[in-house]
């Protein structure tokens, strides 16, 4: 499985839990780690979801990207407003 399948929270618990393989290519540029973020809290729609699956996604996307939770959460905010909500 690909990173690209992780599209369910389930899919992110079994992959945080360690029981889902999964393969992932290298970003390079900090621009395109930025629009992987975004294109990942539109995809698990995190605006939405309640404290602890908002905490399940934050944990996912710190073990891949390997940013800290502060850096995160400027992301995340920053997408908000790019998109204008």
């Amino acid at each position: 499985m690909t990173v690209h399948a992780l599209t369910t929270l389930g899919h992110l618990k079994e992959f945080l839990a360690g029981t889902q393989p999964v393969t992932c290519s290298v970003l390079s540029t900090k621009d395109d780690w930025s629009q992987w973020i975004q294109a990942s809290v539109v995809k698990f729609e995190y605006l939405t979801l309640s404290k602890p699956q908002k905490g399940l996604v934050i944990c996912y996307l710190l073990k891949i990207s390997g940013n800290s939770r502060p850096q995160l959460t400027r992301l995340i905010q920053h997408s908000r407003q790019r998109r204008g909500e």
